[in-house]
């Protein structure tokens, strides 16, 4: 990593101490290919695509969502991974020919298996609406496509005390991964850990054991459904929140920020995440 990239990094994690609660940075970004080798259909749109390459019997992942940078060669052309050094890996895909770039999207790890070297990734699709959906639903087995490691962003293992989880549809592959972490939905419960999901259908969750979820199917725009139900279940007391998550669209994310802090949780202690804005396209 070059010197200016470390400072950056550096920066990052003050700010993050100043107004959020802060992400786990990874102080490497290993990068590459792998190789598709199973795809499965969850329901609700939801599709799980497992791949394989030798570099994952090595790789750790340092939280339990942990997310990585997929790179998909565009339909017809071969894979071309981008410079591996650099920090900013879309700086690096920019520099490759036009024809040669491959699409980049973000996700999380739902399942590492290191003695087999796989990983399992879970993806809402909508059809050909974006390039990380329109790949995914043309995936088969054989399929290579590029790997590039990011980091995490919960950080509650460490953290005593009653947690709030919220999350859409695209996150809930991670809200799994973390009660997982904890030791299973009901042990996290016991632990003070709450979740709240917003869902267009619940089908979505057939593949998923949350536990004592609170779901909330969404009529209207993203975070219309959970962020009042979140307002008036804060509203209720209980527990002061010592650590809190929310992941999903953008304005959901920043809702249930929003009311999080309204109801007394210091900034510091809330992690957000915008994995998605409605009417962009996901970078």
């Amino acid at each position: 990593m070059k010197v200016a990239e470390k400072v950056y990094l550096k920066a990052a994690r003050m700010q993050w101490r100043l107004t959020t609660a802060s992400p786990v940075l990874r102080e490497d970004q290993p990068q590459f290919a792998m190789t598709v080798v199973a795809v499965a259909d969850l329901g609700g749109g939801m599709r799980r695509v497992t791949f394989e390459a030798p570099e994952l019997t090595d790789f750790t992942c340092c939280g339990p969502d942990e997310y990585f940078g997929l790179m998909m060669p565009r339909p017809g052309r071969a894979l071309v991974l981008p410079d591996p050094e650099p920090l900013n890996v879309r700086a690096s895909i920019a520099d490759l020919a036009e024809n040669d770039r491959p699409d980049l999207r973000w996700y999380t790890i739902r399942a590492h298996d290191r003695v087999a070297g796989r990983i399992e990734v879970d993806i809402v699709t909508h059809g050909d609406s974006g390039p990380g959906s329109a790949w995914t639903v043309r995936a088969v087995p054989g399929d290579r496509v590029g790997f590039r490691a990011s980091g995490a962003l919960y950080r509650g293992l460490e953290v005593a005390g009653r947690q709030v989880l919220v999350a859409d549809e695209t996150a809930v592959p991670s809200v799994a991964a973390i009660l997982e972490a904890l030791g299973g939905p009901q042990a996290a419960a016991e632990r003070g850990v709450e979740v709240h999901v917003e869902v267009s259908d619940p089908a979505v969750l057939e593949q998923y054991d949350l536990g004592p979820a609170h779901v909330h199917v969404r009529r209207g725009l993203p975070g219309s459904a959970v962020v009042p139900a979140l307002d008036q279940h804060l509203a209720a007391g209980g527990e002061p929140v010592a650590y809190a998550w929310a992941c999903g669209e953008s304005d959901l994310a920043a809702g249930a920020r929003r009311a999080l802090v309204r109801h007394g949780v210091d900034r510091r202690r809330i992690y957000f995440c915008g994995y998605w804005k409605l009417g962009q396209a996901r970078g």
